[in-house]
């Protein structure tokens, strides 16, 4: 008898140009398509891409009104998407927002539902919002079988510490394809030769322009770095509604020609070893993809200490506290401006369990065991 296909729903929310929806591919794409069959489920519109993998695998991307714009008519539309995709497991991911969703998955009758969180918040910096998301935090898992995030940070800060020391939340790490994270110095020279990055000391940046990746304090560091050193260059990957409000600041201090903004890239694997530091100052992340793949290229870098712990699976990592000077991070870029040597970091993310291929397979296993 032919083994029937487990049938997930993944419902990723907005479809932004973000690590989590790179992730969410990245795993698709190693997944045993005999196993399993996944469709996406996107709040309004999807990114072209996601259409074209699925689509190979005769799987779906399925597209619902934005619950912002109307809650009662989103939550209605997942029920019927699930009533008649007959999913084993729906698998939502939309942090302290899963409610709405998995409201819509029960009362769908979907027997398996997963509440996955990927981000936490911040008190201090962002009082509003973080309010807001304790508020929705205790109610993320009310319709949810099942809980997983991206770190144990993340998962005691979503769904409590206890569930996480009685083994109830499932660790997914953000694993990626290593092999497109491959340090080479021929990719670090014609890089550095195609962007016209030779003879500078390059500090590079990657995420949404949002209060979260803290961008102004970004530029009060390389304000300080380049009084020291004039031929430092930033580099900014990513779009996002803070981002004219960050250029205008760039001009009003003088820096167009030291600060590139480069939009959003899908090449970040080339461009990292094309750069000398990331900087990576967030207010609060659930994990920092990112700095995953800065490692993974032997790429040094330059993380608050609010960035959860796990992420460092290497010494390639410095944590320094958003407490501390601007002077001080610039202090600490600076004493990697005359070089070091990159060395071959995979077998430290294998160990940590951050490889595709293998991270892949728990998934599957994990929704094979579910069922």
């Amino acid at each position: 008898m032919k083994e029937r296909k487990v049938r997930v729903l993944r419902i990723i929310g907005q479809c932004k140009t973000g690590g989590t929806e790179t992730i969410a591919l990245n795993y698709y794409k190693h997944l045993n398509h005999k196993k399993i069959a996944m469709d996406f489920l996107f709040y309004g519109n999807s990114l072209p891409r996601f259409n074209e993998v699925l689509s190979q695998n005769g799987d779906s991307v399925i597209n619902v009104i934005n619950y912002s714009d109307n809650l009662i008519e989103s939550i209605k539309q997942i029920r019927d998407v699930v009533q008649n995709g007959c999913y084993d497991i729906v698998h939502a991911q939309l942090n302290t927002l899963n409610l709405f969703p998995l409201l819509g998955a029960y009362l769908g009758g979907a027997k398996i539902r997963i509440a996955a969180n990927h981000s936490t918040a911040n008190l201090k910096y962002e009082p509003q919002k973080t309010i807001i998301k304790y508020i929705l935090r205790s109610t993320a898992g009310i319709f949810a079988t099942h809980y997983a995030a991206c770190s144990e940070y993340a998962g005691s800060w979503c769904f409590g510490k206890q569930k996480l020391r009685k083994g109830k939340i499932k660790i997914i790490h953000n694993a990626i394809d290593l092999k497109e994270f491959n340090y080479t110095d021929e990719t670090r020279n014609k890089v550095r030769s195609d962007m016209k990055w030779k003879d500078r000391f390059v500090i590079g940046h990657g995420g949404r322009f949002t209060e979260q990746k803290n961008h102004k304090f970004i530029i009060k560091i390389f304000s300080y770095i380049h009084k020291k050193c004039p031929y430092a260059l930033l580099i900014f990957a990513g779009e996002g509604h803070l981002m004219d409000e960050i250029k205008e600041l760039v001009h009003k201090l003088g820096l167009d020609d030291n600060i590139q903004f480069l939009g959003v890239r899908f090449d970040m694997n080339e461009l990292m070893q094309g750069m000398d530091v990331f900087l990576f100052p967030s207010l609060y992340e659930g994990l920092g993809n990112v700095i995953t793949e800065a490692q993974a290229v032997g790429l040094i870098s330059v993380v608050s200490d609010v960035v959860p712990s796990e992420v460092k699976m290497t010494e390639l990592v410095n944590f320094l506290s958003l407490n501390d000077s601007a002077d001080i991070w610039a202090e600490k870029i600076l004493s990697y401006k005359d070089g070091y040597i990159r060395r071959n970091t995979h077998p430290d993310l294998t160990a940590a369990g951050y490889e595709i291929k293998s991270a892949s397979k728990d998934l599957e296993n994990y929704y094979i065991s579910l069922v």
